[in-house]
């Protein structure tokens, strides 16, 4: 199990590198322009994403091991391709992503729907090693395939970014079909009905928190945009990348607690001596690693991504205490959505969307007429703030449904050691 965790975090770090030359090309072949072009699109992205998993996302983990396989992937493939379409005209209608990338945006959903499905069935049946293998495959190719289009095709615009992007999603979508379809038995369709309302039901309770928490933190890119134009949206997006950096951890993480309580048979002794282990460890992290970002001098910065990005440390001081609270949430809603209650994630998603979207909206008419950088700090600064509401709610939940004392919650030298002796002998998986 520390393999998991470990082989997780591993691939995980190996990914954000690749990613983080991604963005380095990214910033000074396309400039804050360009940059802000593709955070537009990935956003746009992000939420057909969210749509298409109201069935087929999360919820497969839960789902998979209680109910039919076939069933289950054949009814997320139709309704990823049927939201898709929805979800990429109803973005071109309200113009909410790049005109010239609208057929983009649906292939690449529909691709990237797929091999997401087949990722979660993967997860589901414990197969993490192959898990990450893919994942680091697709960040190989596309920076692969954006290397080719822009050196040696010379395509130097963001094209060559959404080219590269959409290929490696159909590479990875078809190489991960083996993996997934070598365990299935072919069945038949009856009451698949019933099981799309159990899907859906499912779904709607894990996603509405997920697609909550994603406007809670892009909203403010469309308010951005909007305000300021798209050069400041990308010196802002490029901030928030390189602040959410710190979450590498977090997330592999919970990738694996996720997975772990979810076929524990509910076991809440278990769930919350991991989750508090996970927990104390990623609060740590996260401390440090914030700490050593926000002491990266704006000249590096500015050096290593083009002059255009000189003031993004000033958005990283804003976005620090920020970063480090949505760490530990990430840890303790992965808690309650491994027991089905989606409901709490829900509202701590929701609370933090209406401080981000009331402050935010009311501020327009200031911020139209404020320098760019006075917006980019507001943002920031309200972006913290809803990361500590949502934070301290789902917090204290987790305190009164796991029965969590005081003294459960100090650091000792017997922490690292539950993590892993326990891990071990409880739930060691052969892979």
């Amino acid at each position: 199990m520390l393999k998991k965790v470990i082989g997780t975090f591993g691939s995980r770090i190996f990914c954000t590198l690749i990613a983080f030359g991604i963005v380095l090309i990214n910033s000074h072949e396309f400039g804050a322009q360009g940059v802000g072009t593709i955070g537009l699109f990935i956003l746009g992205l992000t939420i057909i994403q969210n749509l298409t998993s109201f069935v087929g996302g999360p919820s497969l983990v839960y789902m998979l091991p209680r109910h039919n396989a076939f069933q289950l992937i054949f009814l997320s493939y139709g309704f990823n391709v049927l939201i898709s379409i929805i979800g990429t005209f109803l973005l071109f209608i309200f113009r909410l992503i790049p005109y010239e990338y609208v057929w983009h945006l649906l292939l690449v959903s529909i691709f990237f729907s797929f091999y997401y499905v087949h990722s979660l069935f993967i997860l589901a049946i414990e197969k993490i090693k192959i898990y990450n293998v893919l994942a680091v495959l697709q960040i190989i190719f596309q920076l692969g395939l954006m290397l080719i289009l822009l050196y040696f095709f010379n395509i130097k615009n963001v094209a060559s970014y959404i080219y590269a992007y959409l290929l490696s999603y159909v590479l990875m979508a078809v190489i991960s079909i083996p993996y997934v379809w070598k365990n299935i038995k072919i069945t038949n369709l009856k009451n698949s009905f019933s099981l799309l309302k159990q899907m859906l039901t499912y779904g709607f309770a894990i996603q509405i928190a997920n697609f909550a928490q994603l406007l809670n933190y892009r909203l403010s890119y469309y308010i951005i945009e909007f305000c300021s134009g798209r050069k400041a949206l990308g010196v802002f997006d490029l901030g928030t990348k390189l602040s959410e950096a710190v979450w590498i951890l977090p997330k592999s993480m919970a990738t694996v607690q996720y997975a772990r309580i979810s076929n524990s048979k509910e076991n809440k002794i278990y769930a919350k001596k991991l989750t508090l282990a996970f927990l104390k460890l990623v609060f740590v992290f996260s401390l440090i690693a914030t700490f050593l970002l926000v002491l990266i001098p704006a000249s590096w910065i500015a050096f290593i991504f083009s002059a255009e990005f000189f003031e993004v440390k000033q958005i990283l001081y804003v976005l620090a205490f920020g970063i480090i609270l949505f760490s530990c949430n990430t840890i303790i809603s992965h808690y309650f959505s491994s027991f089905g209650l989606y409901k709490i994630n829900t509202y701590a998603s929701i609370i933090g969307l209406i401080i981000t979207a009331g402050i935010g909206l009311a501020l327009i008419p200031v911020f139209i007429s404020m320098p760019y950088m006075d917006v980019l700090m507001s943002i920031a600064g309200i972006t913290t703030l809803s990361y500590t509401v949502s934070f301290t709610y789902t917090f204290f939940k987790f305190i009164k449904d796991a029965k969590v004392k005081v003294r459960d919650l100090k650091i000792t030298s017997n922490d690292l050691s539950i993590l892993t002796n326990e891990i071990k002998k409880i739930l060691r998986h052969k892979q």
